[in-house]
């Protein structure tokens, strides 16, 4: 047997000889050629010339991809549109995403070298987010429910599963102990390292083709580096805005909802929370109608009789505030909200801006004939400030509709439609005039405003004012959005507080009479 095996590794000494013994000797013999013939010199020119020219085509072609953002310049050309916020975000909730922008471009790639350092960038981006979003406390990071811990493991999971089915070769063919295998493997990049510089020294036997090879893969490794470093920026800054996404998803209560999988029951006479029944069936959408008094809330009103049904009841605790059950084709549903006239007393302000707080879609009426917008310029900067206070919330859009117009000069024409481009009758210089007067008043730009006629039997635009309302459709439902979130999250249920300590109870219970 060992005169077998000894037989063997002849076999495999004589087959590698035969294989290297050419190569070796043709360094030294091909170096001793080029001397006695006085090429050697020329020759290592040449290779020095060729690596050279060699070096500057890889780095031209490179030179894009190497690039470091070293300035506000290069910092704007590696924004992306994924650096965007998202049109839902609240105030604060974009405030924290300017933090986790920040830490995906400021972040050292050399220093991701290990599993805890692409930890602890991720932690360092959720602390970031929980600060940002829960100031008030000491420890934000914590500031989530267990069923959101949940939603948001699920939420990241199912993201993480498409991207490695979409991006990872053969990750739905490969078994995890397939993997494990490959691992236990990576032994062999070691042997290879140390075979690779066995051969360095080999090829020393021939100094200028070792120092030509040796500057030729120094050029190419400082480029591939670069290379790299440039990969790992754009890999590690989409980790990072994943991790920002998901923890403003976490902190900002939005997984409130989607951690309630529990059936409601909104049958009459159910019981059912008004936060529950908003969660699950869907809270109508809130369109407040605000404007001093003379501005035509009522002749809206009365435009769209044929979609406004009767009223349904009065907002507790404001008087003069009134719902309407609205419905439109293409619309939610929805309720009309009309604000007390403002102008009277501070007390109107107070009730419009208290309302408008819990309204998704504000429609704001301006008299086209009337000059004095005082109280308008007021309201509408105390709802400004309103939400500026409320930074966990999103401003609703707010849609200006200038009324009456019909009675501008001259006051006996009145032929619609008007063109307001062409400008060819008095009627449509006067509405032009007037928008740009209520534009110019109430600090807006003047294609926001809608102008329409509502009174004695003139209506027109009417279908305009609808048109505008859909188009700022999505805004007033993200606003909702929020709106019905914070509600949610800051409004006890107790019948579902009872629900779970009974549930808890019979668990209890059960556990008790088992050990017995």
């Amino acid at each position: 047997m060992s005169s077998a095996r000894t037989a063997a590794v002849l076999q495999i000494v004589t087959f590698v000889t035969g294989l290297l013994l050419p190569t070796i000797t043709l360094l030294p013999l091909g170096s001793l050629w080029l001397w006695e013939h006085g090429l050697l010199l020329h020759w290592a020119v040449l290779c020095a010339a060729l690596v050279g020219v060699a070096h500057i085509l890889q780095r031209r072609a490179f030179n894009r991809v190497g690039r470091e953002p070293a300035s506000e310049a290069a910092g704007a050309e590696m924004a992306v549109a994924g650096d965007a916020p998202e049109s839902s975000w609240t105030p604060a909730e974009e405030l924290a995403w300017a933090s986790v922008v920040r830490i995906s471009r400021s972040f050292d790639p050399e220093k991701l070298t290990s599993r805890e350092a692409v930890i602890a960038l991720g932690t360092d981006t959720i602390q970031a987010v929980a600060r940002t979003l829960h100031p008030e406390v000491k420890e934000p990071l914590w500031q989530f429910t267990v069923p959101e811990a949940f939603a948001i493991a699920e939420q990241v999971s199912r993201r993480l599963g498409a991207f490695t089915v979409d991006h990872v070769p053969l990750s739905d063919r490969l078994t995890v102990a397939q993997v494990l295998s490959l691992y236990r493997w990576r032994g062999a990049i070691d042997v290879g390292e140390k075979a690779y510089n066995a051969w360095r020294l080999i090829r020393v036997i021939n100094p200028m083709t070792a120092a030509t090879n040796e500057l030729r893969e120094r050029l190419a490794q400082q480029i591939l580096q670069r290379g790299r470093t440039h990969v790992t920026r754009r890999l590690a800054g989409a980790y990072v805005k994943e991790v920002g996404r998901a923890a403003i998803d976490l902190y900002g209560g939005r997984l409130h909802v989607s951690a309630r999988p529990e059936p409601v029951d909104l049958s009459p006479g159910a019981g059912a929370a008004p936060a529950d029944i908003a969660l699950h069936k869907g809270e109508p959408l809130r369109i407040l109608i605000a404007g001093q008094a003379g501005s035509g809330k009522s002749s809206l009103i009365n435009a769209l009789g044929l979609e406004v049904k009767a009223t349904i009841h009065v907002l507790p605790g404001a008087s003069g505030v009134t719902f309407y059950e609205f419905s439109q084709s293409g619309f939610p549903s929805a309720h009309l909200i009309a604000a007390p006239s403002l102008g009277g007393s501070d007390r109107e302000q107070e009730i419009t801006i208290e309302t408008a707080i819990g309204c998704d879609l504000i429609l704001w009426l301006v008299a086209a004939h009337r000059g004095d917008r005082q109280a308008d310029v007021r309201a509408l900067t105390a709802l400004n400030e309103a939400f500026k206070g409320r930074p966990n919330r999103k401003r609703p859009p707010v849609v200006t509709v200038l009324t009456h117009i019909d009675r501008l000069l001259p006051a006996r024409e009145w032929s619609p439609p008007y063109d307001l481009r062409t400008l060819d009758q008095p009627k449509a210089v006067a509405i032009h005039d007037a928008i740009e007067a209520a534009a110019l008043d109430l600090d807006i730009e003047a294609n926001q405003i809608i102008p329409v006629s509502l009174g004695d039997g003139r209506f027109y635009n009417v279908d305009a004012l609808l048109s505008r309302m859909a188009m700022v459709l999505p805004e007033a439902q993200q606003a909702q959005l929020v709106r019905r979130i914070v509600a949610n999250r800051s409004k006890w249920n107790w019948r579902k507080v009872w629900s779970q300590a009974v549930g808890g109870g019979r668990i209890a219970g059960r556990t008790l009479l088992r050990r017995r």
